[in-house]
């Protein structure tokens, strides 16, 4: 049993360590190699669940171990319900590993080991996430291989580095007699990596010339660096603003500032037409726009009607308002509390009626030819979320708003950033990530960070982003290969469903 334990949590720090320090990619082809070892070993079904879902439970645990601290931060609880709570998180998110291994000890290997990245992208684009990750994410550092997200989303890359495991995991551990047909798996696989690394060079080739030749649009990003202990402090608002003036009023003529999420901490009315003059920025270019992030609301307070809303405003020179966004996705336990009329039953956790989301994506028109989506704190780490934008509005700059404050000094800001990459690939965008605290950081279209200012410290990143308007494969097909497993994988399993009910009857 202690064995059987120590090679499950193994398998999940194998699987945490590249989303900790990218460098270690390497360790993800093997991650869930000591899994299959248990699944094989297991005497029952129940017991390769469990070995399977404590992997997940570790996986989290290690990957995830600063939400602790967001969430006593963020979601205002005490520190040992913050521990419960994350506690219980790392534990329903690690079913998704469980069910995983019960797929894999029902349906087999099968040909060529392919059975088991098969049974996983389903459960990647399926399973309910709080922060949503992805094998392919643990590649971030191996810039040829990710490539194919302009084609099928993070789930190809996922696909690939899964079955690498699964035939791997039959080399390494098949009997004498089949050790030799046992690489074949291996070759195969090792194709498909190759195949994807080829493809990938050639895209980061054209891509490159794409931007080389693209027209490009200059922006500020304001990082003013207000901890999160002086955030929502009445007494500190206009001190806090402040900063973000002081930063803004030292640049030069730019066509767009961008301040991040919360920037302003006045509640504003949702259908504000002329912000005041105390929110206007000192804009050196009459033409200019600037972009930022605050609490808006709609109806009077204390009434029935009244919707709270996260929103990213644009507004011109003058103050004239010219778009408005609220967030779609919004976060479990700091924007809204889930069964939260049950929870605020129990004594010493918080209650909040929280916000409303936003009805769907809006695009910052900053001229015919650019169009900026406004992505929200997480939002850019949904695949969907940002294809829409992209399909939708036909939105050719990707800016994400975040206050990344509440991760406290830990990996975790770095962590959203590493997992939002992947959305400048899959639709070949510049991703401008404009931040409170850090990391505010430009990611180009072909994945790659190319720009970023230190965590805790005020300061302005002046960027030049690309304004490209092709669209991608994946932009315009959405998420067929990642349907296309999901019947692949339900098929096999009514076939291996009705062959145990046919066993059964004999």
């Amino acid at each position: 049993m202690s064995r059987n334990i120590i090679a499950a949590c193994s398998a999940a720090l194998l699987l945490a360590a590249p989303f900790i320090a990218p460098p270690l990619f390497p360790l993800a082809w093997f991650a869930f190699v000591p899994l299959f070892w248990l699944l094989n070993r297991a005497e029952s079904l129940w017991q390769s669940v469990f070995y399977a879902w404590l992997m997940g439970f570790a996986a989290h645990l290690a990957g995830f171990h600063w939400l602790v601290y967001t969430i006593t931060v963020f979601g205002g609880f005490p520190y040992p319900a913050s521990v419960a709570i994350f506690l219980v998180y790392a534990a329903l998110q690690g079913l998704q590993i469980a069910i995983f291994g019960a797929l894999v000890r029902v349906a087999g290997f099968g040909p060529l080991q392919i059975f088991p990245a098969l049974l996983w992208v389903p459960l990647e684009f399926l399973f309910p996430l709080l922060f949503p990750w992805y094998v392919a994410n643990s590649q971030v550092a191996f810039s040829w291989f990710i490539q194919s997200a302009d084609l099928v989303g993070p789930y190809g890359a996922s696909f690939i580095v899964m079955w690498f495991n699964a035939a791997v995991y039959k080399a390494a551990f098949a009997p004498q007699r089949e050790r030799l047909g046992s690489l074949l798996p291996v070759a195969y696989a090792a194709l498909a990596v190759i195949v994807s690394m080829v493809y990938g060079y050639q895209r980061l080739e054209s891509v490159g010339e794409e931007m080389a030749g693209a027209p490009k649009l200059t922006v500020a990003s304001v990082q003013a660096n207000i901890d999160v202990d002086l955030k929502w402090n009445p007494a500190l608002i206009k001190q806090n603003l402040e900063k973000h003036m002081s930063l803004t009023g030292q640049l030069d003529a730019v066509p767009l500032v961008t301040w991040p999420e919360s920037a302003v901490e006045l509640w504003v009315p949702e259908r504000i037409q002329v912000l005041p003059r105390e929110l206007t920025p000192p804009l050196k270019s009459e033409r200019a726009n600037f972009i930022f992030g605050a609490r808006s609301f709609r109806g009077t307070p204390g009434t029935a009607d009244f919707k709270a809303f996260n929103t990213a405003f644009i507004a011109d020179a003058q103050g004239r308002v010219l778009g408005r966004y609220h967030k779609q996705v919004l976060l479990a336990f700091g924007e809204y509390l889930p069964f939260a009329k049950i929870l605020s039953r129990v004594p010493g956790i918080p209650f909040s009626d929280g916000f409303t989301p936003g009805d769907g994506p809006r695009v910052f028109h900053l001229s015919r030819a650019i169009r900026v989506a406004p992505l929200i704190c997480y939002e850019d780490l949904m695949p969907d979320v940002v294809r829409q934008f992209v399909s939708q509005t036909r939105a050719n700059v990707l800016i994400n708003l975040t206050n990344d404050a509440w991760y406290g000094r830990s990996v975790g800001p770095w962590q959203h950033l590493w997992l939002a990459q992947s959305r400048a690939i899959e639709t070949r965008r510049s991703l401008l990530r404009v931040t409170n605290t850090g990391v505010t950081s430009l990611v180009n279209a072909k994945g790659e960070l190319v720009q970023s200012l230190p965590m805790f410290t005020a300061a302005v990143m002046k960027s030049e982003l690309e304004i490209l308007n092709s669209e991608t494969y994946y932009v315009r097909f959405g998420d067929w290969f990642a349907w296309g497993m999901t019947i692949f994988a339900a098929a096999l399993l009514l076939f291996n469903l009705k062959r145990a009910l046919t066993a059964g009857h004999r």
